[in-house]
């Protein structure tokens, strides 16, 4: 038979704290080592206690919450709950207790077995820490979250959706996101869910959506697929307003057109008297032929030949008259950018008859060494037309201090690889030390009465046309250079 010593130390030396005591009074009648390590006091201390002393009272864990307890147990075979304990030193501790009637001495006690929690309620605290930060971190952030199926039913939205677009989460979740999206772009969504394969990473998409308040918005998403994830199940979508910026971009888009615009107009402000004169030469010439031709016929002077001949000579001057007038137009053409195939050479001989004019002007000579083979480019002739004719105009203007007869400009075209390159080079005063790269800021100048927009604009027109427009110094003067992907030749006009 085992003896009693043999229980009483299975009881003193269990790992959770066991109290016994009364039903009624709740005062307690023995307790193990322990209990007197969970609580601080004695095991003679704790026997002179109830459970009320050693409960967190001012917490809500007094005597009448304990006597509730323990008729609930006397009612059950056993419960389990947790309690706060205060200790002797006024630490709370968290504690689960196990409450169960036992049979002492043929008198009805109550056996409780309490297990220290605070290492599992620090964890569940972590966690609802972590959930609380990741939920401010939803609720404040300037993106919004969704959740949707390969159907475009909306799982999840996050609680920046009313923020963002105008909708209340309650109205809108298990609806389809499709209804809203822009008909130029739905095709592009709808893609987006039904091929995105697992595992695929991270993708991007644009894509115009309705405002609860009936505009369109643009908005910027990224996606993951994110179907066979046991707490996501559906393609998770971060997306993001990004109207301001595209408004921004059009309004900068348009004042640049503008801006580019003012520069031409300017430019050929510049070149009237030239203009004028250009112009004079031809028409003058063309009065003196048709007139001198009409005076001899009605003289009866005519001669066939020298007739024919002084016509010729007058269409000759139409078209010297014609290729001016149209290389005016083409330059101050308005409008959206139109993109083509063209040759290179032939674009920067259409401009031949602007940049010898400026030339003429300012005294300076035009050396054109267009490459040989065929080059074709993509670009809007008139954009591009203002950045050859700012960059000589330039070179003109940086020659005038040097001597007459020494004044010289070299327009070079060559292929590069695939890539079509022009270089306008000058035997000026060169960069003079200044840093190449500030040349293009806006508003920098080295003219006295200059806005400083012409070189900034013509690196931004370059950039638009996917190239890129940098100088460097020459051995003498500057070299400013242009690189532009080289087209198929077949498609040139």
């Amino acid at each position: 038979m085992t003896s009693v010593n043999y229980y009483q130390t299975i009881f003193d030396k269990a790992g959770d704290a066991i109290f016994v005591h009364d039903i009624d009074s709740i005062d307690f009648m023995d307790a193990n080592e322990a209990a007197e390590a969970l609580t601080g006091y004695s095991k003679s201390e704790l026997t002179q206690m109830s459970v009320e002393k050693i409960s967190a009272h001012s917490h809500g864990f007094d005597f009448q919450h304990a006597l509730r307890k323990v008729h609930q147990a006397a009612s059950h075979e056993a419960i389990t709950f947790e309690w706060l304990i205060q200790t002797q030193d006024l630490r709370h501790i968290p504690v689960e207790v196990c409450l169960k009637i036992v049979e002492i001495e043929q008198q009805p006690k109550m056996l409780a077995l309490v297990r220290n929690i605070s290492e599992i309620k620090k964890y569940q605290y972590q966690l609802q820490s972590k959930d609380q930060y990741f939920k401010m971190l939803l609720e404040n952030s300037g993106d919004g979250i969704a959740i949707l199926d390969t159907q475009g039913k909306l799982l999840y939205a996050s609680p920046s959706l009313q923020r963002i677009l105008g909708y209340r989460d309650r109205f809108v979740l298990n609806k389809n996101v499709l209804s809203v999206i822009h008909p130029d772009d739905r095709m592009d969504v709808r893609q987006l869910l039904f091929r995105q394969p697992a595992d695929d990473g991270v993708g991007t998409i644009h894509y115009k959506i309705l405002h609860h308040n009936g505009k369109w918005c643009h908005h910027e998403a990224t996606f993951r697929n994110l179907l066979d994830h046991p707490d996501i199940q559906g393609i998770l979508i971060n997306y993001r307003d990004i109207t301001e910026r595209i408004d921004a971009e059009n309004t900068a888009r348009a004042r640049e057109k503008q801006l580019g615009h003012m520069s031409r107009c300017k430019t050929m402000g510049e070149l009237s008297t030239a203009l004028a004169h250009e112009l004079n030469q031809p028409l003058a010439a063309l009065n003196n032929y048709v007139g001198g031709s009409i005076i001899r016929i009605q003289n009866g002077l005519a001669n066939t030949k020298e007739t024919i001949d002084a016509l010729n000579a007058a269409l000759n001057q139409t078209h010297r008259v014609n290729g001016i007038i149209h290389s005016m137009r083409s330059f101050l053409r308005k409008g959206e950018a139109n993109f083509k195939i063209h040759s290179l050479n032939r674009l920067i001989q259409d401009l031949n008859p602007l940049i010898n004019l400026k030339a003429d002007q300012g005294g300076c000579t035009i050396h054109y060494e267009l490459g040989v083979s065929p080059m074709s480019i993509s670009a809007d002739e008139t954009l591009f037309s203002q950045v050859i004719i700012n960059l000589v105009f330039n070179a003109v203007d940086a020659l005038q201090k040097n001597p007459e007869g020494q004044r010289d400009i070299f327009i070079r075209t060559w292929q590069h690889h695939q890539h079509a390159r022009i270089a306008i080079a000058d035997n000026g005063p060169g960069l003079q030390g200044q840093n190449p790269e500030q040349l293009f800021e806006s508003f920098y100048s080295s003219k006295t009465d200059s806005m400083g927009i012409g070189l900034t604009l013509s690196r931004s027109i370059i950039e638009n046309h996917q190239g890129y427009l940098w100088v460097c110094e020459g051995e003498s003067g500057a070299i400013f250079n242009i690189s532009l992907a080289a087209q198929e030749r077949a498609k040139c006009i």
